[in-house]
């Protein structure tokens, strides 16, 4: 019996650890790249800017800023972590702590320039990302760090305007 047990133990124990790694492939850093990059958007106007804060169990930390210069919109991200994930990616909102689908749903999908499989947030550090065109940039009150596979939030900013 005690042999039963030992081996019960052992095969649970190698079940957990593959079961593990299938969760851990899912949910731990693919690829994520440090970059600082602060010097492109200097004479950037700034619209709004916001802290993020992490959602669902997640971390995200840093600023976000909404400018503009003579070449267009742009989003200034400064000492920006998150928590890396699969199809994780940033949206402008009209809502000011998106962290629904619905909210969601209603922004435009920011695709991240060096980003993992074509525009995933996966950028950490200092950076700024062009904007294709947004129309007007006062109607985004916030950056939502959203997970489409699994319809998670990871983290959100709210704009607020700079004077």
């Amino acid at each position: 019996m005690k042999r039963r047990t030992l081996l019960g133990l052992v095969g649970g124990g190698v079940a957990l650890t593959v079961g593990g790694a299938a969760a851990a492939e899912l949910f731990l850093p693919e690829q994520a790249t440090r970059v600082t990059d602060e010097g492109e958007a200097a004479d950037a106007t700034p619209f709004s800017r916001g802290s993020f804060v992490g959602k669902a169990g997640h971390d995200v930390s840093g600023t976000v800023t909404l400018a503009r210069d003579d070449d267009g919109h742009l989003l200034q991200f400064e000492d920006y972590e998150q928590t890396q994930g699969p199809d994780v990616f940033v949206y402008l909102t009209p809502e000011a702590d998106p962290d629904t689908k619905a909210a969601v749903d209603d922004g435009v999908k920011v695709l991240i320039d060096g980003g993992e499989d074509g525009g995933e947030s996966t950028k950490l550090g200092t950076f700024t990302q062009r904007l294709e065109d947004v129309g007007d940039p006062t109607r985004f009150r916030g950056v939502a760090i959203w997970c489409d596979r699994f319809s998670t939030p990871f983290g959100a900013a709210t704009l607020d305007p700079v004077e």
